[in-house]
């Protein structure tokens, strides 16, 4: 027996924005029974990486710092790939961003002042803009798949990094580790509550959300966004160029992404270390799709997903979990949303062999 694939003439729009939900709740069912069934508490996990952090009043402030990268990332890859433009290479740009921050707050040590932030947020956007726009000239001129540039530009900067932290940028006073200075106050976020570790990139996650969906619903940039990745053809005929619109695509997933790491660099790190990756670009292609490549809905999945890093810590130390699991329920949701879009847009069709067809 054999079955195809055949288009719907159109999705059903509940369940367009059920899926999401749903992909959350088979993570938390399937979750349980594999971990279960390799010889862990499996209902302990599912409660202490989905539930704990929310219900512990003091994993709040994790969660809001947690989901600001990921919010932010998220939201630019959102545009990106409304684009048909698939920037994979997000930790990249999210790297360089840090690390252009880095050098301005290095740069200006013992000498800043209120510019400092700001300026280290410029830089933050301009290094990620950079680093997106190499896939996006080899895209434009060569006609390079972006995938696989962006995809490997990300290992390059990874290993800027362990250069930087190892050699120019080693802190003499650091007793021999791979890491820079801690950076001076006024190259520091401020906390907006004091005694809690929520710092301002928070706030700024949301407005930049807020921001972008205001611009890809009212504003000729969004049209234009949505218009070539819906329709290229249709876009041509329009005058919108193509070429542009990568370009373009590039730029502002790269800077987001960028923004990101200035706000991690300059936030829970304080200073540039070799972990200073931490797989956000990656994880944020999840809160893309999961929220729709919707800005608004990427605040809500950017909260799921910091949900599941926190509850992750949370599970290494009460059942004994490893890290590795949060990646698995990651994954896991990553499968089930993507295989629900498609029973959206597609149904399962029996395929009648032409010998039955004849009797």
């Amino acid at each position: 027996m054999q079955f195809r694939l055949e288009k719907r003439r159109e999705p059903s729009r509940f369940m367009l924005y059920a899926t999401p939900v749903a992909a959350v709740f088979l993570t938390m069912v399937i979750g349980a029974i594999i971990f279960s069934a390799i010889g862990f508490d499996g209902i302990g996990a599912v409660r202490e990486i989905f539930l704990t952090p929310l219900t512990n009043s003091y994993k709040w402030q994790d969660l809001g710092v947690k989901a600001a990268p990921l919010i932010i990332i998220g939201v630019g890859l959102s545009i990106a790939y409304r684009a048909n433009v698939w920037n994979i290479g997000a930790e990249g740009q999210y790297i360089m961003g840090g690390l252009a921050a880095t050098w301005v707050a290095l740069a200006s040590h013992g000498s800043g002042g209120w510019w400092t932030l700001p300026a280290m947020m410029l830089a933050g956007m301009a290094g990620g803009a950079a680093y997106g726009a190499i896939p996006a000239l080899l895209k434009t001129r060569l006609n390079v798949n972006e995938i696989l540039t962006s995809l490997m530009l990300t290992y390059a900067s990874v290993q800027l990094i362990y250069y930087l932290v190892r050699a120019p940028w080693k802190d003499p006073m650091g007793m021999g580790f791979p890491q820079t200075r801690r950076f001076a106050s006024e190259a520091l976020l401020p906390n907006i509550f004091p005694g809690t570790i929520v710092h301002a990139g928070v706030p700024i996650a949301v407005i930049v959300a807020l921001i972008a969906w205001f611009i890809m619903s009212r504003s000729v940039f969004g049209y234009q966004m949505r218009v070539v990745g819906a329709a290229p053809h249709a876009a041509r005929y329009g005058g919108f160029s193509e070429n542009k619109t990568i370009w373009l695509a590039l730029l502002v997933s790269g800077g987001l992404a960028g923004l990101a790491g200035m706000l991690e660099v300059a936030g829970p790190f304080q200073r540039m270390v070799p972990g200073f990756p931490t797989n956000y670009g990656f994880t944020a292609i999840i809160v893309a799709f999961l929220g729709r490549l919707n800005p608004l809905g990427v605040i809500f999945a950017g909260i799921v997903m910091a949900i599941t890093f926190v509850g992750g810590e949370v599970a290494q130390t009460t059942i004994g979990l490893s890290n590795s699991a949060t990646g698995v329920f990651q994954a896991m949701m990553l499968f089930f949303l993507l295989a629900g879009d498609i029973l959206v847009r597609y149904r399962l069709k029996r395929v009648v062999p032409q010998t039955e067809a004849r009797v």
